[in-house]
């Protein structure tokens, strides 16, 4: 999901994670103080100063601190060092979504400029500077690659060229510690082979996690939605993860469910939580905190009822979880 906003902003996002993700040649593994999943939180960032005290503002109703935070950048913005600083002072790791386009030309494309080397000194100093900060950052690079809605959509050779490219730029440059995670929708749109899912990966030496966005719509968005379920929203491509990356961690990137009817949501949570449980390979969920009725969607906030935000404090961010 795209969000408008400035160039600096930050997207919070309700990140249910293990802590410790593995590099793609290393067994998954977890400290013992931590359950299988854990969560985080979707909140915009206007600016490094202030970004702390607005988090800490929005998780006061929660149950407990988020253990991983999403915020957006794009192609015109230096790495996010402010933003490290706010949030691993609080305990919490970076989920960093980049899009590979520039805020004020979002209707122009870049994906080949990357591919060429026109973006090469930029990373090379994202690097240095993650390298130089040293602390665990997640990257999801070109986030819903299968989507026309981004304009580094349809060209699955150029998507991989240019992650593998700027993955190198990385590795060159020593910053292990970022943990790159692959993100496509949870359905293809057009639904064509140029947007097939699996055609976008880049292998698996150069990807820490897979990730899914989906949401629950309900049915009175379109036509073309109704009432789903987390399952029917996510298991087909779970399913289909299962057997192509069986050794990857999984992350539901973005997730969220329109507040529907009294009581709804809440129940969608509680049944979400329980499929999350009964896939062990799920190390992450990730729930869109933001209410975008402003620009034609719905209301994703976990506070649209106090219904809803109880079930996730007594689920995904409960304290004994």
């Amino acid at each position: 999901m795209i969000l408008s906003g400035w160039n600096v902003r930050l997207t919070i996002a309700v990140v249910t994670m293990v802590l410790g993700a593995v590099r793609p040649q290393t067994a998954w593994s977890q400290p013992a103080s931590r359950t299988p999943v854990a969560w985080g939180l979707y909140q915009i960032y206007w600016g490094g100063k202030t970004y702390g005290d607005r988090l800490d503002r929005e998780i006061t109703n929660l149950a407990s601190v988020p253990d991983y935070v999403l915020f957006f950048r794009d192609l015109s913005c230096p790495f996010p060092k402010a933003a490290m600083d706010q949030l691993h002072r609080r305990g919490v790791t970076p989920l960093v979504s980049l899009e590979l386009t520039h805020w004020h030309q979002r209707g122009e494309r870049f994906l080949g400029e990357i591919v060429g080397g026109a973006y090469d000194d930029h990373f090379r100093r994202w690097a240095a500077d993650a390298k130089a900060d040293g602390r665990r950052v997640l990257l999801r690079f070109g986030f819903e690659f299968n989507g026309n809605w981004v304009g580094w959509s349809g060209d699955a050779k150029a998507f991989r060229t240019a992650w593998r490219r700027v993955h190198g730029i990385f590795r060159e440059a020593g910053a292990d510690n970022v943990e790159w995670v692959w993100a496509p929708n949870h359905v293809s749109v057009p639904s064509s082979p140029d947007y097939e899912i699996h055609r976008y990966y880049p292998g698996h030496d150069v990807v820490d996690w897979v990730a899914l966005d989906g949401y629950n719509w309900g049915e009175k968005h379109d036509q073309w939605h109704h009432w789903e379920s987390f399952d029917s929203v996510f298991a087909r491509q779970l399913d289909e993860f299962a057997h192509r990356y069986p050794n990857k961690p999984v992350m539901i990137s973005e997730f969220g469910c329109v507040p529907g009817d009294p009581g709804r949501k809440a129940e969608w949570i509680r049944e979400a939580y329980r499929a999350v449980l009964a896939r062990p390979s799920i190390k992450a969920v990730v729930w869109f905190n933001y209410d975008k009725r402003r620009e034609g969607e719905h209301n994703w906030r976990l506070d649209s009822s106090p219904d809803a935000l109880r079930a996730f404090n007594e689920t995904f961010a409960s304290p004994g979880r």
